[in-house]
Parts: C-alpha cells; structure tokens; sequence
C-alpha cells in the first residue's frame, strides 16, 4: 500500500470511530429522554444515531474511495435545523446545540467547518437572546463558547498535524522533495490558476547523470540526497521541486517566464560545477516546458520524461 493511499485509509478510520462513538452518545442521550418521557426528542436523538452508524458502515464499504460529501451535509443541515427550531418548543433540545461544533468540525475541512459553524452559531445567539431570559442566556451561552473553543482548537491540531503528515507522506525519504503523487496534486492547482489568471507556468526538467543508475543503492542515494540538496538550493521561495518515479526530477515555477527558468538553470549547474564532492554533475541534464492550455498531467510529465530521455 503507497504512503498516501495509507494516510487516507487512517482518515477514513478517524471518522469511523468518530460517528460510532457519536452514535453511541447519542443512543444515551435517546435513553435519558426516553426515561424522562420526552418520546419526540428520544426519537430524534435514536434516528441521528442510526444515521451515523449507517453512515459509518457506509465509509467502510467505500474503502480508500472517495465518499461522496452530499451525506455529512444532509446531517449537519438535519442537526442544525432540529436544535434551532426545537429550542423554541422545548428546553429538552438546548442540550444537543452542544453537540454541534464538534460534529461539524470533524466531518467537514477546517475553512469550511468554519464558516457553517460561524452562521449556526450566530443564528442560535440571535435565537438565545431573544427566548431565554439572562440567567439562562448567559449559561447556555457561557457552555457553548467553551465547546465552540474546544472544538475549534481540536481542529487547528488536527489540521496543522495533517498537514504535517501529508508533507511527510508525500515528501521523497532520500531527497527530502516532493514526489510525484504529489506533483500531480500541485500541478492540478497550478494549471487552474494559470489558465484563471492567463499567467504562465514552466515546468524545468533536471536528470541525474546516467552512470549514477549503475552505482549500488547505498551510493545511489547518497548521490541523490546529495543532488536533493543542491537543487533545493537553487530554488525560489514559490518553486516547488519533486523527484519522478523515474528518479528524474521537475521543478513547478509558478508565475514565471522562460527568463526565469534560464536563469534557475543557471545557478543550478554553476553550484554543481564548483562542487567536487561526486564525479559526473556536469552531465546533469535540464530542460524546460511551458504549460498550454490544452495540456494536461500526463502529457505534461511525459512529455519532459521524454525530453529528458533524448537528451541523454
């Protein structure tokens, strides 16, 4: 299994165990109400908890598949609607406005988890001040900003963290740049922008010198952290460089021009040339291309494979 097929398979489970530990918190509150002879409320929290254990079960069917998003959305609108207009018929319902911010933090992304908890929770201020009188306003208000800030903090480490596995995952052990999973990730962005913005993208093919491919591993990778190293180097602060499963390398310039490419090419074989450490750099090989628009990713990396290749 790749690095990055793993790190989605270990987000698929994070948010399995999130919905049944869910589903069972809400098969107790179901019970508490039942007790307390509020059958509609126990109802509702029982059919949100079958929901998220279909949709638990759902996930696992899937796999390491995509899971289509129109589900945590229908949940969340059912959740939100059913705490805004049952508070205004029970007190019974003001426990479960609680529940929300961390539901909707740990099904959806940060920046969109953000903006629907901001517009849900400035419905339920609206809401609060004009039902409750101040004594339980400030309570239930006091309750949820300390769940809102425990959820939101749980979010901001959870995403600083997964951004950090992602560039792990996904960075290249031996040369510490990207790989080409994720150049394929950038590019996509990269070509979106340049054809919203009509700005132009070059890509700069690097291939190592070919009597490297003869070493053993140990050497090879050491020549290849090495070259790493130095490409690295050369790069600016928007460049992003990646090493191909063909142990070839490009190098993604963003809002750049040819002059650009020519001169990075420049510093690149300039701080080879003065270094002496390992025979060959000189034979190190670049190329440029410049994005079309009728390009796509596949075409694009073979087409600077094969360039590469000729050149050689």
């Amino acid at each position: 299994m790749e690095k990055a097929q793993f790190h989605t398979l270990v987000v698929l489970q994070v948010k399995v165990l999130y919905c049944l530990f869910a589903a069972l918190g809400l098969s107790v509150i179901a019970v508490l109400d039942l007790i307390e002879s509020t059958n509609v409320y126990a109802a509702v929290a029982a059919g949100f908890s079958v929901l998220l254990l279909l949709y638990a079960v759902y996930l696992l069917m899937r796999g390491h598949k995509r899971a289509s998003p129109y589900p945590e959305w229908a949940l969340v609108f059912l959740l939100c609607l059913f705490t805004l207009f049952g508070m205004q018929q029970s007190d019974q319902a003001t426990h479960w406005i609680y529940f929300v911010p961390g539901y909707v933090y740990f099904l959806f992304p940060f920046h969109v988890a953000t903006y629907v908890a901001l517009v849900y929770s400035t419905a339920l201020f609206l809401l609060i001040v004009q039902e409750y009188d101040s004594y339980f306003r400030l309570q239930i208000l006091f309750t949820y900003a300390a769940c809102y800030l425990f959820a939101v903090m749980y979010a901001m480490l959870n995403e600083r963290n997964n951004r950090g596995l992602i560039e792990i995952i996904n960075t290249d052990p031996v040369t510490q740049v990207y790989n080409e999973y994720q150049l394929q990730l950038d590019l996509n962005k990269e070509m979106t922008r340049a054809d919203r913005q009509s700005s132009e993208l070059i890509l700069v093919g690097v291939a190592i010198p070919p009597r490297w491919h003869t070493l053993k591993a140990e050497d090879y990778e050491q020549r290849l952290s090495f070259f790493g190293k130095k490409l690295k180097r050369c790069l600016r602060k928007y460049d992003t460089c990646y090493r191909l499963n063909s142990d070839n390398f490009i190098i993604l310039m963003p809002h750049s021009s040819s002059d650009d490419a020519e001169r990075l090419q420049e510093d690149l074989l300039d701080d080879l040339a003065g270094s002496e450490r390992f025979e060959g750099l000189t034979q190190v090989k670049v190329v440029q291309d410049v994005y079309l628009p009728e390009d796509d990713i596949p075409s694009m990396i073979k087409r600077i494979q094969e360039v590469l290749s000729n050149v050689q």
